[in-house]
């Protein structure tokens, strides 16, 4: 299964993928709104790709890695996760820093959106960001998403964003 926009496609992960994914998850920028700017070990990476290949083999839905399709190169990812420890679906996205201002993050999370609500069949999703990302709270909004509520969690100031099925339906 994958999801595909004009210059995206949207695939499961195989094991493999970490250590194409590894220039992203330890890149500072990349990781300045996720970890306050410090990588991830090679063993973070490794189960993260891991949770997505279990998330997908039990749900039908994970953060999708993206491929860029002009490069072939792994850019990132965009779909359906969970939040911490949350059990309520939340939308997600990294894309390669060089990479950023260019739409991506956004054309990928429109066509993972329809795919959680049309195909998965989801009731609604969440999508939570530090208070200062304005890069994620722009793309949240541009998806329908409406602000629900700001919260601190270790630390950080987020904010958190949701929409359901009903209201993406009547967008």
């Amino acid at each position: 299964m994958t999801l595909e926009t004009a210059r995206l496609v949207l695939a499961p992960w195989q094991p493999a993928d970490w250590a194409a994914f590894r220039p992203i998850a330890t890149d500072p920028d990349v990781m300045r709104y996720i970890t306050g700017g410090v990588a991830w070990t090679d063993d973070q990476i490794q189960a993260f790709v891991a949770r997505q290949l279990k998330v997908y083999r039990e749900r039908g839905f994970c953060r999708w890695k993206l491929v860029e399709k002009a490069s072939g190169d792994l850019i990132g990812f965009c779909g359906v996760g969970f939040w911490k420890d949350s059990t309520e679906p939340e939308m997600g996205w990294w894309v390669a820093r060089h990479l950023w201002g260019r739409g991506l993050a956004t054309e990928a999370a429109t066509v993972a959106l329809a795919d959680a609500f049309e195909r998965v069949q989801l009731g609604g999703l969440i999508s939570v960001a530090e208070r200062e990302n304005r890069a994620s709270i722009r793309i949240m909004q541009k998806l329908g998403m409406e602000f629900e509520r700001e919260f601190e969690a270790e630390g950080c100031k987020l904010v958190r964003y949701g929409i359901d099925r009903a209201q993406w339906a009547a967008k």
